[in-house]
């Protein structure tokens, strides 16, 4: 059996190789199944050399740097919306609508996705910085950007955040979109629409279809010094790092 460092290296080389597990989603194309496979496997000879599972290992911020599934639904406003259609077929379909929307013709993609845990507070929060028209131009006739690049950091506040028998749970409070540093404004909404927080459980409570308040439960399957690795509702896995130099700073938030 592989020791915790090696299998540790093979993950961030499967990770990076498929960035960020991006390139095995089969809406797109059915293709570096066999790296899934692997990773997967991968996965589960490092889990018997988990350190304990407690509030202190898992503390502080993360950065996600593979998905199974599209990275945004790393967020607890996606595992919110798949624990309240409680299906796995919907919930697959409602994000691969949500992608089609989002990233046609490549004019959204999204960069890093963090979180960041503090069990004092009962909060974490979560964020993904999205890009828009990252890099436009007549296609075999071009050889400059029609468009400049515009998005902003998707950040989102759950507070109730718990960890009992390796379940992490949590209730969706609110959101806002904010600047990044080196990417423009969206332009004509930033006034309105950015760096404002909404109220997305007030929101979420007023419609008829929601029987219950904006929570979600992820497994934490895995922890050490540097390393998470967590397992939603239907089985997707989402493994984290801690980051290299901060993501959030918790004093604009």
């Amino acid at each position: 059996m592989q020791d915790r460092k090696d299998l540790k290296a093979l993950i961030y080389q499967v990770a990076a190789a498929t960035d960020r597990g991006q390139r095995m989603n089969a809406m797109i194309a059915p293709m570096y199944q066999n790296k899934l496979v692997e990773m997967n496997k991968l996965v589960e000879d490092l889990l018997p050399l988990s350190d304990e599972i407690s509030q202190d290992s898992i503390e502080g911020e993360w950065e996600l740097i593979y998905s199974s599934v599209e990275l945004f639904r790393s967020s607890p406003f996606f595992l919110a919306i798949e624990k309240a259609l409680n299906d796995k077929s919907k919930s697959d379909l409602f994000f691969k609508l949500h992608l089609l929307q989002v990233g046609s013709f490549g004019l959204s993609t999204v960069g890093r996705v963090g979180q960041y845990l503090n069990f004092n507070k009962g909060e974490m929060i979560s964020s993904f910085d999205t890009t828009i028209f990252g890099l436009t131009t007549i296609p075999i006739l071009g050889w400059f950007k029609l468009l400049p690049t515009f998005g902003g950091r998707v950040i989102t506040l759950a507070k109730r955040l718990q960890l009992k028998d390796n379940i992490l749970s949590m209730e969706l409070e609110k959101t806002k979109v904010s600047e990044v540093d080196g990417l423009g404004k969206i332009p004509f909404v930033n006034s309105i629409l950015m760096e404002r927080w909404y109220p997305v459980k007030t929101v979420w409570k007023l419609l008829p279809w929601n029987k219950e308040n904006p929570n979600c439960e992820i497994n934490v399957i895995y922890v050490d010094e540097d390393l998470r690795i967590i397992r939603d509702m239907h089985g997707a896995i989402f493994v984290y790092i801690r980051p290299s130099i901060p993501l959030l700073d918790q004093t604009k938030i």
